[in-house]
């Protein structure tokens, strides 16, 4: 359904499930909403993972409470984070709201009446799974009971470069996982500003998190793939990949430097709270540009120059099943640190639920 082109609308409820077709939805609904001058509210239905004794996450549960913790019990923190960070980095107001249900269209349409949204801008349909039935045959039921419009994204229908969308959802959502982290940074050196102590078991959860997953899987993917193809197909954007590679390379020199200051303010009986600060700052502040500059050039450059064939290669490297290089056992390590890291309060957008404060 396509609202009327004049229409225009101020509080837009976006609901997500963190897959990479949410990822999509949620890029395009950032877009619309700047387009309309509106703000948005990102939604997440929060299954009861351990409601049924024949679901996967009642399982878990028993048999391993902590796996149960980063796979089900925080999931809703680590999609919203990254759904806040795709709307900060589009300058749009925003908010994240949760709610444990397993109705997710109810949920949906529950907290479009109370939170007084005008739209709810959702996908077209997607993959079902404990945490993704949010955006499948949901979103019919959403359509038949909303009382307001239902703008819905066909992110996949008629895409004449799937292997080229998917990509840029994955790199893409990579990046809000770093940006997250990135943010949390920068809200710990803000704390330290303000006279808090350093909490330096979050933070060096961060610095691991930024040492491992950038370097050993995000920035070789790009490197050997996305990278080494714009090289064949066009010389415009070699200054830029020149200078992005010699950012991967100085990486470790950087973190070797803040692993150092951290290690001081410990070590220093009257620690220089500034000092600490502004090296945490100054590495968040360069994660954060060097994502915005892949996303600003190489990103458009790549859809631009590269050929359908390039783009089917990069997808069987980047997709679950990838090059073994990059193999499944370190992506579900990295993704279970950010969870954990997402899941602590300082990294996180303020959420709520709808009809609380």
């Amino acid at each position: 359904m396509q609202p009327p082109e004049h229409a225009m609308y101020s509080h837009i409820l976006v609901p997500t499930d963190g897959t990479h077709l949410a990822s999509q939805t949620i890029s395009q609904a950032v877009q619309f909403a700047r387009s309309v001058g509106a703000r948005i509210t990102f939604f997440y239905a929060d299954p009861d993972a351990g409601a049924s004794l024949t679901d996967d996450g009642a399982l878990i549960h028993l048999l391993d409470p902590g796996l149960y913790q980063d796979d089900f019990g925080g999931r809703a923190r680590e999609i919203l984070a990254k759904a806040e960070v795709s709307a900060r980095a589009g300058d749009i107001d925003c908010e994240c709201v949760t709610r444990r249900s397993n109705r997710p269209h109810e949920a949906i349409l529950a907290a479009a009446k109370e939170l007084g949204c005008d739209l709810i801008f959702m996908a077209s349909h997607g993959p079902r799974s404990i945490g993704g039935v949010m955006l499948a045959s949901e979103t019919l039921k959403v359509l038949a009971g909303s009382r307001i419009p239902v703008l819905v994204s066909s992110v996949e229908k008629n895409d004449p470069n799937p292997a080229m969308t998917k990509v840029c959802a994955i790199i893409k959502d990579e990046h809000r996982s770093i940006a997250v982290v990135s943010y949390g940074m920068r809200m710990l050196a803000g704390g330290l500003r303000d006279g808090k102590p350093a909490d330096i078991g979050l933070l060096d959860g961060m610095l691991t998190y930024l040492d491992e997953f950038p370097a050993k899987l995000h920035h070789p993917k790009e490197d050997a793939y996305l990278f080494a193809a714009l090289r064949r197909r066009t010389s415009s954007l070699d200054q830029v990949i020149d200078d992005l590679q010699q950012e991967h390379l100085d990486g470790d020199r950087q973190l070797a430097a803040l692993r150092a200051a951290v290690a001081h303010y410990q070590a220093s009986p009257d620690p220089d709270a500034e000092t600490l600060a502004s090296a945490i700052d100054a590495f968040a502040l360069g994660q954060l540009r060097h994502i915005a500059l892949e996303e600003r050039a190489v990103i458009p450059g790549a859809c631009e120059h590269l050929a359908e064939q390039d783009w089917k290669e990069i997808v069987a490297a980047f997709g679950p099943n990838g090059d073994a290089r990059f193999n499944h056992r370190e992506r579900e390590t990295y993704r279970r640190l950010y969870s954990r890291i997402a899941n602590l309060h300082q990294t996180l957008p303020r959420m709520s639920t709808p009809g609380q404060s």
